[in-house]
């Protein structure tokens, strides 16, 4: 059922951008409405750009300083997803970015990770199940094993 609403997510995205693109064009012309969409791809890569050196330069610092650089990869990977939204030609598609890039949409998404992260460490955590306490095991110490083996090179290189 998802894949199903997915799919038709994609096609109705698809008919906006269609719908809005022959409207645009009407109204504006098609050689502002070709420039229009060439901008709006150079701001996207330009964003992708800006926003891979800086995350490379910050992260560094804060690993450098001994800190885990958690927020820094946060926003970057939005501006990276705002960047190729903006790349995608289209005006639906350009105020997703926007919203993405404005603080609010920035916090609506943080708030949903982190719900998503807490609910993801509490249903992993709330159990006592471990690969080891599936299979029976229970930490004895005679269960221990102590072997020493020898790597025999065959050399005449045959299958046996």
């Amino acid at each position: 059922m998802p894949f199903i609403i997915f799919i038709f997510a994609a096609f109705l995205l698809i008919y906006v951008e269609l719908s809005l693109l022959v409207w645009v064009g009407s109204q504006l012309g098609i050689i502002m409405l070709i420039l229009l969409l060439i901008g709006s791809s150079m701001l996207g890569i330009v964003l992708i750009r800006a926003r891979g050196w800086f995350i490379l330069t910050n992260a560094r610092k804060q690993l450098a300083q001994g800190e885990i650089p958690t927020e820094t990869l946060f926003k970057s990977t939005i501006w990276f997803i705002a960047g190729v939204l903006f790349v995608i030609p289209g005006f639906v598609t350009d105020i997703l970015a926007c919203i993405l890039l404005s603080p609010l949409g920035s916090q609506l998404l943080k708030r949903f990770f982190n719900n998503k992260i807490m609910l993801f460490r509490q249903n992993m955590f709330k159990t006592d199940r471990t690969f080891y306490n599936q299979h029976g095991y229970h930490g004895k110490d005679e269960d221990i094993i102590d072997a020493e083996f020898e790597k025999e090179i065959d050399e005449h290189k045959r299958l046996k």
